[in-house]
């Protein structure tokens, strides 16, 4: 199994951004303050990037899981750097890169470089559309470099969110002009499962992923299950483009229930070993090039 989206938070990693970033998300700063993060307010590992590596891995082979891709939410991270280094191919990381920067395609080169395998986009959080032509030049960086991306749409527990950004449709454009990109789609779409479908059907190099509870479907209309869900993407995807992940973090143990209950929903979809294979491991291993 390889988990193509996990977290990373710690206190050392908040520290390192809300140190340097003067205008940093008001969660991390008192993330920090507390020693505490996330919906439930749990306690951030306090360790340093090779001892964080070391337990991370451990965690993974505890669950039976061979490699992970942390989507990082903090930009320009030493600390996410040495974490990846220690953690010697078991774990691999994607950029967080603010596409609009002026310096964006810079930083993508640089964190290519470093060894990051592709970026993490989060427009509806940090609020800003793909299709804005100020985030071109770091699309033509992208292109250039073959860089894969993690896309955040839909739904968000981040307070700052705002849904206005929320459609995948946005991707369409961009999708489109770059082809040397493939775009993962986190979550289904996270509530907008219909777009994702749209925007596969006109762009081949549109993925999803599967990762999370997927209660966003408490709130669809209308109402699906998770095979539905899988049995929507899978035909109108194809099962290469659909990858597993379960949206772990580290302040709350691996979600290792996600991980049997997708591989089970799977099984009794009738899907074959083969395909299941694709969706859990190998999809992720050839999009971002997991082996290299």
């Amino acid at each position: 199994m390889v988990d193509a989206h996990v977290h990373l938070f710690t206190l050392g990693l908040l520290q390192e951004y809300v140190e340097k970033e003067p205008k940093a998300n008001e969660r991390f700063r008192k993330a920090v303050e507390e020693r505490r993060f996330g919906r439930r307010n749990e306690r951030l590992p306090d360790m340093t990037p090779q001892e964080t590596a070391c337990w991370y891995v451990e965690r993974l082979a505890a669950a039976d899981v061979a490699k992970a891709l942390v989507v990082s939410v903090i930009p320009d991270s030493q600390w996410t750097r040495d974490f990846v280094t220690s953690a010697r191919g078991h774990i691999h990381a994607l950029a967080n890169i603010d596409p609009r920067d002026s310096q964006a395609p810079t930083q993508l080169e640089r964190e290519m470089e470093a060894g990051f395998r592709g970026v993490k986009l989060l427009p509806v959080n940090r609020c800003y559309h793909l299709s804005d032509p100020a985030c071109r030049p770091f699309f033509e960086k992208a292109a250039e470099l073959s860089a894969p991306m993690i896309v955040h749409y839909g739904v968000t527990v981040d307070p700052n969110g705002d849904l206005r950004y929320a459609d995948p449709v946005d991707l369409s454009p961009v999708a489109r002009d770059y082809p040397e990109i493939t775009f993962v789609i986190a979550h289904f779409g996270a509530g907008w499962l219909d777009s994702v479908l749209r925007l596969a059907y006109q762009c081949a190099n549109v993925c999803v992923d599967s990762s999370g509870t997927n209660n966003w479907l408490d709130h669809y209309v209308p109402r699906l299950t998770l095979a539905d869900v899988y049995e929507r993407c899978l035909t109108a995807l194809g099962p290469e483009r659909v990858l597993f992940g379960t949206d772990s973090n580290t302040i709350a143990p691996y979600r290792t229930w996600i991980r049997r209950m997708q591989h089970r929903t799977l099984e009794e979809m009738g899907v074959s070993s083969a395909d299941i294979d694709s969706i859990m491991r190998a999809n992720a291993v050839r999009i971002f090039r997991l082996d290299e």
